[in-house]
């Protein structure tokens, strides 16, 4: 494959992900292994993060290595151009808003470009078939390289983190939840990096800050996962699940190093976003920002916000 034929690439995926759906298995796995292998030999830019054995996730390094590659950006307008290897950062996003959530966290002090293909998305999704196929290594470095071309995608990380698991490689899982935290911003993924913290915690015998996890997960997203853990630690216990208040809990949280609430950095940042495309009349994009806001905090002027938006949109009944 040529991965300057952007549409034959798409096309590629497209197919790739339809085997999949369909449980194709071996079919899809030969197809997305020969995209990703094109890319991988045809791409020698400098990608936006690095990630090392553990899990510890980083902006890429400088080498300072020419090379000539074409990309079809606004800088480069689709031209080979010989330019020097750290000019330029390369990074895949999945939504504008990380874009700016890589910027605030990495701070790159070189122009970040957006490739042209959605490339992190297509190692994050053979990450997914690896972990179907029950392949968790082939999972740990299919996630890993979705990380390098993005390493604010939180779903790749919490890929990783799944692999990790079920291999039962305990302090990387603790690793890559961590990593996760600071991008986890609806009440969903918060319940998750519950949920993460405490099946680690019952890993290391810590059955109270366990319960304690799992507890605050079901106040942010009430699961099944979390009501079964419950269930599982009050039949092994032989004691009903306690009944803590939420300062006691965030004070148990505390005492454990786990965080009692989302990174206010990162909500803010979204929010930002929102209004630069709100100021860009970019109006659906401005929505799923503070969709994501308000989700987590609920403010009634986010609700009128979302409200006018989506007249805007044409949204309304």
């Amino acid at each position: 494959m040529n991965i300057d034929n952007i549409e034959e690439l798409k096309e590629k995926f497209a197919d790739f992900k339809q085997m999949f759906s369909a449980d194709r298995i071996d079919e899809a796995t030969a197809l997305i292994e020969e995209l990703l292998e094109s890319i991988e030999r045809q791409s020698s830019v400098r990608k936006a993060g690095t990630i090392d054995n553990r899990g510890h996730i980083d902006i890429s390094q400088k080498h300072m290595q020419p090379y000539v590659q074409k990309m079809e950006t606004d800088h480069l307008e689709g031209d080979k151009v010989n330019v020097e290897h750290d000019n330029f950062i390369y990074i895949s996003l999945n939504h504008v808003m990380e874009y700016y959530v890589y910027a605030y966290y990495y701070k790159p002090d070189v122009q970040v470009c957006c490739t042209q293909l959605p490339i992190g998305e297509y190692y994050r999704t053979y990450g997914d078939l690896s972990v179907k196929l029950g392949r968790y290594k082939a999972g740990i470095a299919a996630y890993q390289d979705a990380i390098c071309w993005n390493p604010v995608d939180l779903d790749a990380i919490l890929g990783l983190a799944e692999c990790y698991k079920h291999l039962n490689m305990m302090e990387r899982y603790l690793i890559a939840t961590k990593e996760s935290y600071k991008l986890c911003c609806t009440r969903a993924t918060m319940a998750r990096y519950y949920r993460n913290m405490g099946y680690y915690h019952i890993s290391k015998y810590n059955t109270q800050t366990a319960r304690c996890c799992y507890i605050y997960s079901n106040i942010y997203y009430n699961t099944e996962n979390a009501d079964r853990e419950l269930e599982y630690l009050k039949s092994a216990l032989g004691d009903d699940t306690p009944q803590w208040s939420i300062k006691e809990m965030q004070k148990m949280l505390e005492q454990s190093d786990i965080e009692p609430g989302p990174n206010p950095d990162t909500i803010g940042v979204i929010y930002r976003v929102g209004e630069l495309m709100m100021n860009d009349h970019e109006y659906s994009l401005a929505r799923d920002c503070f969709s994501i806001c308000y989700d987590i905090t609920q403010e009634e002027l986010l609700s009128r916000m979302l409200k006018q938006l989506d007249e805007l949109l044409g949204n309304g009944d």
